[in-house]
């Protein structure tokens, strides 16, 4: 399988570890019976909880699938947003968010290689959907809609009013990484992935990567930044 890649829809590092301590939380229940773990040179017992069988593999999907199935069962008008940076809505039946809502497509990648399953293999299963009702999605402060799907919405693209000042590239730090970024006048730029600051003899060089684009300036460029708790 491919490495690990720590994209906007796929699960940290951190994510997938505690992925894997959650299939085994479900260990021993009446889903999934308790087994003794095998040994698998793919996956070192000694760093990770037990490999996780294809039967707990299936159970975790089935428990994320249901959680999904409930919102949309609610009755309400549910809309989905995916972890692609831009908050950019989706209607459920929408073929951009298949891949998230059916969960056992997120885990395909899983249940096809799993005789090679490496611990970081489950890095590549999609992130679950944030599912939000029509009030939610025009409570948040900026969103964009599906240009395929078209949900119904107050707006095609909600601008950026969050009451907070603009930094300079220059101050972005490993806490702002992930992230909404926008410009001074509310245009969105992606959830920030990194930042880079090069000295050099004709002076200083700032990169900004986002999950969109990269930007690039000497440092003195402004930028909005979403606050922590922000969708």
């Amino acid at each position: 399988m491919a490495e690990h890649n720590d994209g906007p829809e796929r699960l940290s590092t951190d994510e997938l570890v505690n992925l894997i301590d959650e299939i085994a939380a479900g260990r021993g229940s009446t889903l999934v019976p308790e087994r003794e773990p095998a040994d698998d040179p793919y996956w070192p017992s000694a760093d990770y909880s037990p490999k996780p069988s294809l039967e707990e593999i299936r159970a975790q999907i089935r428990r994320e699938q249901e959680a999904v199935d409930s919102r949309l069962r609610s009755g309400q008008d549910v809309f989905f947003i995916t972890a692609s940076g831009i908050r950019r809505v989706h209607k459920p039946d929408c073929d951009h968010v298949r891949h998230t809502v059916d969960r056992s497509e997120s885990w395909d990648l899983v249940l096809q290689n799993y005789d090679t399953l490496r611990p970081a293999d489950l890095g590549m299963v999609y992130r679950m959907p944030h599912v939000l009702t029509r009030p939610e999605v025009e409570a948040l402060n900026s969103y964009v809609t599906c240009q395929a799907c078209v949900p119904a919405l107050d707006h095609q693209r909600k601008k950026f009013s969050f009451p907070v000042q603009s930094m300079l590239a220059l101050s972005f730090g490993q806490h702002h990484v992930g992230r909404a970024v926008f410009t001074e006048d509310g245009e969105e730029l992606g959830a920030l992935v990194s930042h880079q600051r090069i000295v050099a003899a004709e002076g200083i060089r700032s990169i900004t990567r986002t999950t969109e684009q990269t930007l690039e300036g000497d440092g003195t460029e402004k930028y909005v930044v979403a606050p922590k708790d922000a969708v």
